[in-house]
């Protein structure tokens, strides 16, 4: 007996008899035609949503194979791959999407790298305090736009200007004291500052892509769901501030029994509010409030030799001082918030030594440096002046290269800026060289740098 299948001129629902070529039997034998029909039943929407679910998984997939959030070194939080089990758990599984579960946990994963990967964000936060340094109004690029090109770099002044050690505001306020000013502030908290968007990767945009997709196309998707979806954000959002508030309750304490002379309790409030947000233990701030009360306890700490060190320096006797952080630096742990105090100190001592004239002695400290922090931007920068004025031009290459290497991480587009004045020292240097034809495309090279 001949098979029986659907003949498309008669309709979807009546059958014909008869001989039929082997692929008109292949593609009904699999229902492609019932499933497409099934797709268009509901006109063009059903299709697009659909389409959308597609996309969807499909964002989800990649998000799960790429990197989320990276600082130089390659360096990804450890909790990145809890996210990443979420979205290939969203893959396999679109239940717990339906309820915009997977897009509000997504939006916690600022806030994750920040409780959970402390050093990490840091040192995000400190690459790009550098670089705002450098390229902010006030900033070298800008302040140095007038005197680049006369005397190539003598007349330039290197700005001096403290850079900040943090990655948050430390919570100094208390809910009872809100203003509608404080968003901002409140946003950095969440972890949604510019330390996070400069080092973000295209995994975390993918998945939120995937996980909004999946969340408007699904078949409950109405008032109901994105009301239990702002009720839910509205509880994680008072969670994820609860650490702050207490953390700014404890530190307003340890200040008034500081204030009171009850120092070793001060000390231990201070412990505490560093377990509860551990965030603040990378503040600098924070950091050196430490050492000020384990000094005046007699305590031999790290925090307590740098706090004497900045006495010495603010006492005039800078020499001193200098040696002491150098010594310290050498022992300091790499990353820490205790290099990176150090480094702000002998950068700024070194920038000091550079605007004054002392060029040998500013390469020297600009050398340490940059041998402990290698990443570090304002030093790179103030280097490749040093080396410009003292002839030092065999040393300009590797820095524009150790430079462009370390914006790999940073998404602005500032930063095309400030390479393209190493691009401009390098075009000096090979003019120097004699390579006329060498220092003609370096010279080029800064004014067509790729993004």
């Amino acid at each position: 007996m001949k098979p029986r299948i659907p003949n498309p001129e008669l309709g979807s629902t009546e059958y014909t008899e008869g001989e039929n070529p082997e692929w008109v039997r292949t593609f009904f034998s699999f229902r492609v035609f019932r499933v497409f029909r099934g797709l268009t039943s509901g006109g063009l929407p059903r299709l697009l949503a659909a389409a959308g679910r597609v996309a969807g998984v499909a964002c989800l997939a990649i998000a799960a194979l790429s990197h989320w959030f990276l600082v130089p070194g390659a360096i990804e939080p450890g909790v990145t791959w809890i996210f990443r089990g979420l979205c290939v758990a969203a893959v396999v599984t679109t239940r717990f999407t339906r309820r915009g579960a997977l897009l509000l946990a997504l939006l916690l994963y600022p806030s994750a790298i920040l409780h959970t990967s402390p050093g990490v964000a840091a040192g995000a936060a400190w690459l790009w305090h550098q670089h705002d340094q450098l390229t902010g109004y006030a900033g070298d690029i800008f302040t140095s736009q007038e005197m680049r090109d006369a005397t190539w770099q003598q007349r330039i002044v290197v700005c001096d200007t403290p850079i900040p050690n943090r990655i948050i505001p430390l919570p100094v306020w208390s809910a009872g004291s809100f203003e509608w000013s404080r968003f901002f502030e409140i946003a950095d908290w969440l972890g949604f500052s510019a330390w996070f968007s400069q080092c973000l990767a295209r995994g975390w945009v993918l998945a939120m892509a995937g996980a909004a997709l999946l969340f408007l196309t699904a078949p409950s998707f109405g008032s109901r769901s994105i009301a239990r979806c702002l009720v839910a954000a509205s509880v994680v959002f008072a969670l994820a501030t609860l650490p702050f508030f207490l953390c700014g309750h404890l530190l307003a304490r340890a200040r008034d029994l500081s204030q009171r002379g009850h120092l070793t309790e001060a000390l231990t409030t201070l412990d505490r509010a560093a377990r509860v947000l551990p965030a603040i233990g990378e503040d600098g701030a924070f950091f050196l409030q430490r050492g000020a009360l384990e000094n005046a306890l007699h305590f031999t700490t790290p925090a307590a030799e740098l706090f004497r060190a900045r006495q010495l320096e603010e006492d005039g006797d800078r020499q001193q001082a200098q040696a002491a952080m150098l010594a310290a630096l050498r022992v300091a742990e790499p990353g820490g918030v205790r290099q990176r105090e150090l480094v702000r100190s002998l950068l700024a001592d070194a920038i000091d030594a550079l605007n004054s004239g002392q060029t040998h002695s500013a390469i020297a400290s600009l050398e340490s440096v940059l041998n402990a922090d290698p990443c570090n931007l304002k030093a790179n920068y103030a280097l490749q002046i040093a080396c410009v004025r003292a002839g030092r031009l065999e040393a300009l290459r590797p820095l524009a290269a150790r430079m462009r290497e370390t914006y790999r991480f940073l998404n602005t587009p500032m930063k095309r800026s400030v390479l393209a004045a190493a691009h401009e020292h390098l075009a000096f240097a090979e003019l120097e060289n004699g390579a006329s034809a060498a220092a003609l495309a370096e010279w080029r090279n800064s004014k067509r740098l790729p993004r």
